[in-house]
């Protein structure tokens, strides 16, 4: 495809009313394919004869899609060069216009394009902070009214889709009567940008930045942003998940992740705002821990979360959750990938929350062998075997001898006293031998 010669007399074309979708999606694909001239002396000519164009085609010219169609294509690409245009002090005359556009298509338009603006929306709050100060609370207010419908999004998801057992269409009524086109085309489906999950996972990292950047807006939002956030955690989803909505489930729980990581991120700096919250939070964090699919980076950032949550007296809120959480599937998971990856962390997790709770515990808790012991007899044999189980517990540290050849013994057994191993099997020892 031939790059652009001419871009004002291409950008006047590309905008004239009775130009067919067809060749307005191929012109706006030699932009792109020209777009390296953005990196040159002639950027700013750039802008000055496509930012309106791109504006217009946006703005006025197409509609939100959400069937994968040519005009939903023309968008797309208009919305991924405005996403890669460079951030430098050229762009600044633009960047309030820029915002204003990036809001419009997010709030109104399907996922895919909503993920690039959210990112476009990010980087100008990034770079050109702090003149944009003034835009951040319309970005804000999307946030909430996404939680809002979280609800809404689970049900339509996993309660139509369980039941047809096909994919299901968007909301075409609400959609209709905000005005947007819902005609539906050959090609995909694709999801309302307010009825996403993949946009909810994107939004805390957003709101994060800008509650740092911008400490006035904390208490204008938290009171209305926490208890939907504290909601949306809450909601189980569907206990059994059919094949064709294992995808949803996981952008689901991958949403309900992402907003925990916000939430254990306000404890310390916002604890009065939490605390209201937090037995429901930890809860939250207990259910997930258990419903969650077998992802290592979904399970992992939750349990960073639960390491946040013991670092503070919210970890009183785990208390009563003791049960649950002894279980291994319930900190690591099923899958291997989980066992292997996530094992180190989710343990010494458990370490702590039993150390905080150590004077609780029951017996049955603790040991299940020794409560076995109901007569001489049993309890002969219960000694016995955990007499076994501590001879299998030292003899590991052979194995890793043999595994760690390049180890001296020497290092190995200062490497297992700093860690105290020992002193745990003395400990035990003299606990159940006298």
């Amino acid at each position: 495809m031939s790059p652009v010669q001419n871009f004002e007399q291409h950008s006047r074309h590309l905008v004239e009313a009775d130009l067919p979708i067809p060749a307005r999606l191929q012109m706006v694909m030699e932009v792109r394919d020209s777009l390296e001239i953005a990196h040159t002396a002639e950027y700013l000519n750039f802008l000055k004869c496509y930012f309106r164009a791109f504006s217009a085609i946006l703005l006025q010219i197409t509609k939100p899609q959400f069937v994968d169609n040519q005009e939903h294509k023309l968008r797309n690409i208009v919305v991924e060069i405005l996403n890669r245009l460079p951030h430098s002090e050229v762009l600044r005359p633009f960047v309030q216009d820029l915002l204003k556009v990036a809001m419009q298509v997010l709030t109104t338009d399907n996922e895919e394009n909503g993920l690039i603006c959210i990112r476009i929306i990010f980087d100008l709050l990034r770079n050109f902070r702090p003149t944009l100060e003034n835009e951040v609370q319309p970005f804000l207010d999307f946030v909430c009214k996404i939680y809002q419908n979280f609800k809404l999004t689970v049900s339509h998801f996993f309660d139509n889709m369980a039941m047809t057992g096909e994919d299901v269409k968007p909301m075409e009524t609400s959609l209709s009567d905000q005005g947007i086109n819902t005609t539906i085309a050959t090609g995909s489906q694709l999801n309302p940008s307010t009825r996403s999950f993949k946009i909810v996972t994107e939004s805390p990292l957003v709101v994060m930045f800008l509650f740092q950047l911008y400490s006035r807006l904390v208490q204008a939002n938290i009171p209305q942003l926490l208890p939907l956030m504290v909601a949306a955690i809450s909601v189980p989803g569907p206990e059994r998940v059919p094949p064709h909505l294992k995808t949803h489930f996981i952008e689901l729980k991958g949403a309900q992740v992402k907003t925990v990581s916000f939430l254990t991120y306000l404890l310390k700096s916002y604890a009065d705002y939490i605390r209201p919250h937090e037995e429901s939070i930890c809860k939250s964090i207990v259910n997930l821990l258990v419903t969650c699919s077998d992802s290592v980076s979904i399970r992992k950032e939750l349990l960073i979360s639960l390491k946040h949550v013991l670092g503070t007296d919210f970890r009183r809120g785990l208390f009563p959750l003791i049960d649950t959480l002894l279980e291994v599937r319930v900190l690591v998971g099923t899958g291997r990938a989980c066992f292997e990856t996530l094992r180190p962390l989710a343990y010494s997790l458990l370490a702590e929350i039993v150390h905080h709770v150590r004077q609780d515990l029951s017996l049955s808790q603790v040991e299940p062998i020794f409560e076995k012991g109901v007569d001489q007899q049993s309890t002969d044999e219960a000694r016995i075997l955990l007499g076994r189980i501590l001879d299998a517990f030292v003899g590991k540290f052979s194995t890793f001898k043999r595994t760690i050849p390049q180890v001296t013994w020497d290092q190995f057994i200062v490497h297992v006293m700093s860690n105290n191993c020992l002193s745990i099997i003395v400990y035990l020892l003299f606990d159940y031998y006298g």
